[in-house]
């Protein structure tokens, strides 16, 4: 039986949904190239839609989904986590984002993170208080990622591109009986 760590319950879940993320904005922006108009593009009116008006907007959803990816598998592995500039105008630049936190999540070894389960763990939004490894991972850091990735699916179901279940959850791990 394997045994569960901190790495194996983070790091091959945020690569497999990161890269999800990436064939799903693929696909919208091939829908978005099919419906640009003289007028205006709809891929601007994507990245800038929200599901309602006090929630971020679907870039920010993306550039977020990242940066819980990143913040987790740093804190984590208590290294310096790698800065983006939020400044992605397009499904393209978005999805160089992803391929970006993703090449940096593989650069970080199971041996990095594994037993860090009781490592103290702060975030600057929570000045004065800080949760252990465990915590922070399976109780804020891994909920959040799916919050911001779900939120970004569902701007994009509701935007019409042709996208389901499985693009979000990709492939199982199904074995013969």
């Amino acid at each position: 039986m394997q045994q569960t760590n901190l790495y194996t319950v983070t790091v091959p879940s945020l690569l497999k949904h990161l890269q999800a993320l990436s064939m799903i904005l693929e696909k919208a922006e091939k829908h978005a190239d099919s419906k640009k108009t003289s007028r205006s593009t709809f891929e601007h009116a994507l990245l800038s839609d929200h599901i309602i008006f006090d929630q971020f907007p679907f870039v920010k959803q993306v550039q977020v989904a990242c940066d819980n990816a990143k913040g987790l598998t740093a804190r984590l592995a208590e290294i310096e986590s790698p800065k983006h500039e939020d400044n992605e105008k397009t499904l393209a630049e978005l999805r160089e984002r992803i391929a970006k936190t993703v090449a940096f999540v593989q650069s970080v070894k199971p041996e990095q993170i594994i037993g860090k389960e009781d490592i103290k763990t702060t975030l600057p939004y929570f000045a004065g208080k800080y949760m252990t490894g465990f915590e922070y991972a399976i109780e804020y850091a891994m909920p959040n990622f799916y919050f911001h990735l779900s939120t970004a699916y569902n701007l994009l179901r509701k935007n019409g591109i042709d996208i389901g279940k499985n693009d979000f959850m990709g492939s199982l791990p199904l074995k013969d009986i």
